[in-house]
């Protein structure tokens, strides 16, 4: 089932809420900041009506330290051994809260708790722990509603002072849900922009290396043609020109890979001499440079030498040892030429 048919969000490949959210940056750690300022200033402005007031210090320990492990940079999904890490101190910094609390009386800001933890859970619903995060906030609930029950406050009261938590991580909840809906269509759109660009490029490339081999065959041919289109009588040198060219150009396409200028000009002296050339490239892949090196100087040679007869050179498929073969016969003597691959030199 694909994910369009499922209603699944694809994975956002290299777009990360991590990164959308910026953990990375110096905004990120400036907010970190005010987040644990806050919590500290609630704890001293509250602690002369606490039963236990290091017990609250406490907790503002443990959720510094939770808020710190929720916005370390880190590719989506979170971590699970963090995650895991985080819950707890969810839970151990609420149990905490909740025994400094007194029985009776208004409490104010000292249930910062509530608010601490639940941007926690925040950070792990939108790092892809949905469901975990979801725990972490129906227990801080359950205890919240427990202690209340014990305190005599009631359990519903404890209910209406948790419950708007649930709904902020609900809020969270879908927040993160549109976020990675755009962080995918961010880099649909992004890698839709790259292939466009890379399909420009390539046919880019291919109109100029259209263009060149125009200019090539014009050049190549293009006397030859202009002088066969004159209706001249053609003299015997100018018969073996374009007999010469007519090689040339089927060179080009059958051996392209040893159309290099020095092969070239050595296939015009021997051709020049009555030999008989034959360039094949059964390669179709570039050569490195050490190989186009050893390649011309093999093939310049053996087609420099040659006296007559027939010369043919051919680069071998890829996945041979060999790498180029060249066979020279003359009269009743044959001699083979072989090039390992990856040689350097003749």
């Amino acid at each position: 089932m694909s994910a369009a048919s499922s209603g699944a969000v694809p994975a956002a490949g290299g777009t990360d809420i991590s990164r959308l959210l910026g953990l990375h940056t110096r905004y990120a750690q400036l907010i970190l900041g005010v987040y644990v300022v806050a919590n500290v200033v609630f704890v001293a402005s509250t602690a002369d009506l606490l039963d236990h007031a290091w017990a609250s210090y406490a907790a503002v320990a443990l959720v510094t330290a939770g808020a710190v492990v929720v916005t370390r940079p880190h590719p989506d999904p979170f971590p699970l051994r963090l995650t895991w890490a985080a819950l707890c101190i969810v839970v151990t910094s609420s149990a905490l809260v909740l025994y400094a609390l007194p029985d009776s009386g208004p409490l104010g800001r000292a249930t910062w708790y509530l608010g601490a933890t639940t941007w926690i859970l925040w950070f792990l619903i939108l790092r892809r722990r949905r469901a975990l995060a979801w725990t972490g906030g129906l227990v801080m609930l359950v205890e919240t509603m427990a202690w209340a029950g014990a305190s005599g406050r009631g359990a519903l009261w404890g209910l209406a002072l948790a419950s708007p938590q649930i709904l902020l991580i609900l809020i969270a909840t879908l927040f993160g849900e549109g976020l990675r809906r755009s962080a995918w269509r961010i880099h649909a759109l992004a890698q839709r922009s790259l292939d466009a660009a890379a399909a420009s490029g390539a046919v880019e490339a291919a109109r100029r290396v259209q263009d060149e081999r125009a200019d090539e065959l014009a050049t190549m041919v293009g006397p030859s043609l202009a002088l066969i289109a004159s209706g001249a009588s053609l003299s015997e040198a100018e018969r073996d020109e374009i007999v010469r060219v007519d090689a040339q150009l089927r060179d080009s396409v059958r051996g392209h890979g040893l159309s290099l200028p020095p092969i070239v000009a050595a296939a015009y002296r021997a051709r020049a001499r009555g030999v008989s050339v034959t360039l094949l490239d059964d390669l179709g892949a570039p050569l490195s440079s050490a190989e186009t090196d050893a390649v011309v100087g093999a093939v310049s040679t053996a087609l420099d030498s040659a006296a007559g007869g027939s010369v043919t050179v051919r680069l071998l498929p890829a996945g041979r040892e060999e790498l180029l073969t060249i066979v020279s016969q003359a009269a009743e003597e044959i001699r083979r030429v072989v090039l390992p691959r990856g040689a350097a030199a003749v």
